[in-house]
């Protein structure tokens, strides 16, 4: 029997290998290497799912009235803290209300400084006429209403009505109170005063007497006050009964006319004593 070659025979199986698609111990060493594996797809990621946000804690009302109301503008702050200044002023005008005297008083400065500023001074210092300033006035006409033993007024007005001439006319002896510290004004004692009965009217007259009272002799303000309702009253009824002070008028018809004003204001009932 004739031995075949091992080489033939190895062909041999290799040929019935690639013909029937098996494969033995060799053939698969000599089978082609096999295709690598497709690489993995990228996992996709979980969707992201929101919180739902927590639900507020309820509000107190009084917290809730308070975040709704309306705030305070900036502008007020310094209109509150001016308040305190403003209230002091006010309070301050109110303490002496015969400041404003009804318009008596402003109309008896102006009369003062056309008609008497001249030789009293501007500020009452005095010059060729008297001091008025420094209470000096109310040496000569006291005030019953602050307390004055002697009732100037009536006086206080004649002499300026009179002058020197017609108060050394009516009134020889002086002027005022009698019972003045260095003794009673004499007329002409200094300079001859012009008569204003005639060149004033009423009101013009009473008006500046009563801003020489006020504001050189220095009145308190409840006196002030208690002898600008007089004077008021003296000249409506200086008008009412047609009381001519050009013509030289006796202080005693001036004094008639003061208690009536004064009974009638309600101030008291001082009487004249000089």
């Amino acid at each position: 029997m004739t031995e075949i070659p091992e080489h033939l025979l190895k062909r041999a199986a290799e040929a019935r290998s690639r013909m029937t698609g098996g494969g033995g111990g060799d053939a698969e060493a000599a089978a082609p290497a096999a295709a690598p594996a497709p690489a993995a797809a990228p996992a996709t990621p979980a969707p992201v799912i929101a919180e739902e946000p927590a639900a507020p804690e309820p509000v107190a009302a009084y917290v809730e009235a308070g975040l709704s109301r309306k705030r305070v503008p900036v502008w007020i702050i310094p209109v509150l803290l001016f308040l305190p200044l403003w209230a002091i002023f006010y309070v301050g005008y109110l303490e002496r209300p015969p400041a404003e005297g009804g318009g008596l008083l402003a109309e008896g400065a102006e009369v003062y400084a056309t008609s008497c500023a001249g030789c009293h001074g501007g500020t009452g210092g005095g010059g060729t006429g008297h001091q008025l300033n420094g209470g000096e006035v109310l040496l000569t006409f006291p005030s019953a209403a602050a307390g004055g033993a002697f009732d100037g007024i009536a006086d206080h007005l004649a002499w300026v009505a009179n002058g020197t001439a017609g108060t050394d006319a009516l009134s020889p002896l002086g002027y005022g109170d009698p019972a003045r510290p260095g003794g009673g004004r004499v007329p002409g004692g200094l300079a001859q005063m012009s008569g204003f009965g005639g060149s004033l009217s009423a009101e013009e007259l009473v008006a500046v007497v009563y801003y020489e009272r006020f504001t050189h002799g220095g009145l308190e303000a409840e006196a002030a006050q208690t002898e600008l309702h007089v004077l008021e009253e003296v000249v409506h009824l200086i008008d009412e009964e047609g009381l001519d002070l050009g013509a030289g008028v006796a202080v005693e018809e001036i004094q008639a006319i003061v208690d009536e004003a004064r009974a009638v204001a309600g101030a008291g009932g001082e009487s004249a004593a000089g």
